[in-house]
């Protein structure tokens, strides 16, 4: 038989350098340096190619899966035996319509009780503040959201706010209890503003939840720190996990005074990050979030166990959007296959409705059937860290954990996470890595597919409650507020749908086309999109055969706005004798150009009348905010 195995021995093995010169050979003149980079949002400068030379330096990558300092998971034999747990949120409002969830879903594949407790619940109110969740106030109310549920066959996945020890003390005459049932008092103090008792005393009762888990021997954490306070208000990959971590340390320092080492801490601590679209970052840092847990509990004198980090994820919510909100199927898909390909212990996988209404039984199921379809018809249980030796995750990895490592020491020179969340310090860096997202977003340097690019302006709009911000009532310190990273073009596209809605009036934007089809079409199709991203009406057209002729049809289709679409060669001839003509016919209409103009044709283009250019580096955001202004929509 035919030895059709591969033999790589004729190919010869190239060097970084000659790749470099073929590629520097290929750009025709850009400069290397300027084009074959990356910048992201944690500093890093991502390379264009990387090689085995790449993991010289990096002794994590030659360790094996479950060896400190765990980058490869907590277990030695990753999924094969034991499945990440699926925790599906509930957010029902009441205890007994959270009941019927959870079975269902328990029923249908999840693997943990996982519920979302309202604002008030968490905050300590005294009654239902209307937010998304079940309000819990009671032991009746525990009795009647866990009837029927076998506690002793299932675990919990359940944040409890400030403090564990009113939840777990309504929950444990129930029976043993294991999971996590836990709190964040630093997280909830910065996502609040203000706690519900001093701090001290939740730091008690943070103690008091170790103690009696450890003392009724029941496998159960009893702290969930997570980096969704901060992912959500847009922190980067280094903030969230570098923040999430500081608490951690302040917690088991304040463990430790009150007798309670870093072995039986660890024990109790359950992190939970936020999962968002860059697929190979947010796989770099489930990775990372281990080896920087390895080095503090190592550094406090724990054990090997006591190394390994219980890492929870949940796809973001940061990234989801109201408008053609079925993307978020996709999104989700990617957050998911990310958190597992870094190891999670554990994934929540939001429903695709998440930012505008409480999640359904089909929003639920397809949230749920998305880890039942990773975990048996894509056989991600069987590849053991399947990141393990990829020179380019390995180096990412590594690059991420020293960032990380560097601002975890920047944050314990200032005092701690208690200090710098009260003189504002994690607000204000996090604040600055928003606006820059937001500033990409606006120039559509990022992307959100159906919303800042290709928008379904034929979509008809899920109604719900929508997501309702956080009542925060005198906080004590800047609060650190969610957000989502479309809303703005959101808030916008509301203006218009609104505004035509109560006026049957909307921004009308003519194409003045010029020429044959192929002369104006691929702008005019750039146009029709910019526009239509803010849900404007655009009159369309095959095109014009003279400036007279495009110059009354704009006057004669009443729009507020003419767009010149064209070709650069024939700019220079039509776009001053066309803006002219429309300008002297209806002076009060816009006229902008499709394209960025040739810096010596610029000024004439000006003079004729051109208001605006509209082109791949234009900010969308501002300019069709302005174009709403104009109308009078705001």
């Amino acid at each position: 038989m035919e030895d059709k195995s591969v033999d790589f021995s004729e190919f010869k093995e190239s060097t970084y350098d000659e790749w470099k010169e073929a590629a520097t050979a290929a750009l025709k003149g850009v400069p290397f340096d300027k084009s074959m980079f990356t910048q992201t949002y944690e500093g890093i400068r991502l390379e264009p190619i990387y090689t085995k030379e790449s993991l010289k330096n990096i002794p994590e990558a030659a360790t094996l899966p479950g060896e400190s300092p765990s980058l490869r998971g907590s277990s030695f034999s990753g999924y094969v035996k034991s499945p990440w747990e699926i925790a599906q949120v509930c957010d029902a409002a009441t205890p007994s319509e959270a009941n019927e969830i959870i079975k269902r879903d328990l029923a249908k594949g999840a693997t943990t009780i996982t519920v979302r407790l309202s604002d008030a619940t968490l905050d300590a109110s005294d009654k239902s503040d209307g937010s998304r969740g079940v309000f819990i106030s009671s032991s009746k109310d525990v009795a009647r959201l866990l009837d029927g549920v076998d506690i002793a066959q299932y675990p919990f996945h359940i944040f409890a706010g400030a403090s564990a020890k009113p939840l777990i003390d309504f929950i444990a005459p129930l029976g043993d209890l294991k999971g996590c049932i836990g709190a964040d008092p630093i997280g909830s103090y910065l996502l609040f503003g203000k706690l519900p008792r001093a701090l001290d005393k939740l730091l008690d009762e943070v103690g008091e939840t170790i103690n009696f888990a450890e003392a009724k021997a029941m496998s159960l954490r009893t702290l969930l720190l997570r980096g969704s306070v901060y992912h959500d208000a847009g922190a980067n990959a280094v903030q969230e996990v570098a923040f999430v971590m500081a608490s951690a340390i302040e917690l088991a320092q304040a463990m430790s005074d009150r007798d309670i080492g870093i072995d039986k801490f660890a024990k109790h601590i359950r992190f939970e990050f936020s999962v968002g679209s860059n697929f190979f970052m947010e796989i770099a840092k489930i990775r990372a979030a281990r080896v920087i847990w390895s080095r503090i509990a190592e550094s406090f004198g724990g054990g090997a166990d006591s190394e390994r980090a219980d890492i929870f994820a949940s796809t973001s919510l940061f990234t989801k959007t109201v408008y053609d909100p079925y993307v978020n199927l996709l999104r989700n898909t990617t957050e998911a296959f990310s958190a597992v390909l870094g190891g999670v212990d554990g994934l929540t996988v939001v429903p695709f409705d998440a930012a505008i209404r409480a999640s359904d039984e089909f929003s639920r199921r397809v949230a749920r059937n998305s880890q039942i379809m990773l975990q048996n018809e894509f056989h991600l249980r069987e590849p053991i860290d399947p990141a393990g030796g990829s020179w380019y995750l390995e180096s990412l990895t590594d690059e991420l954990s020293r960032h990380i490592w560097a601002e975890i020491q920047k944050v314990e020179g200032k005092g701690g996470i208690v200090a710098c969340i009260k003189d504002g310090y994690v607000q204000s860096e996090i604040g600055e890595i928003l606006q820059q997202r937001l500033k990409k977003l606006a120039t559509r340097a990022d992307r959100a597919l159906g919303t800042n690019m290709y928008p379904n302006v034929a979509e008809t709009p899920l109604t719900g409650d929508k997501l309702i911000p956080i009542n925060i009532k005198e906080p004590e310190i800047t609060p650190l507020l969610p957000h989502r990273w479309t809303e703005q073009y959101e808030e916008m596209r509301g203006r218009t749908e609104s505004f035509k809605a109560k006026t049957g009036s909307n921004v009308r934007v003519f194409l003045a086309n010029m020429g044959h089809i192929p002369q104006h079409k691929a702008r005019a199709d750039f146009i029709t999109g910019f526009m239509e991203v803010a849900n404007f009406d655009i009159i369309k057209n095959d095109g014009h055969a003279t400036v007279e002729e495009c110059a009354e049809a704009a006057v004669k289709s009443g729009g507020d706005v003419a767009v010149i679409c064209s070709t650069d060669a024939t700019y220079p001839e039509l776009v001053p004798p066309l803006a002219k003509l429309i300008k002297a016919k209806q002076p009060s209409m816009k006229v902008f150009l499709a394209g960025a103009p040739a810096e010596e044709f610029k000024q004439s283009y000006i003079d004729a009348g051109v208001d605006d250019f509209i082109h791949v580096r234009s900010n969308c955001l501002a300019t069709l905010t302005e174009l709403q202004k104009g109308k009078g929509m705001f």
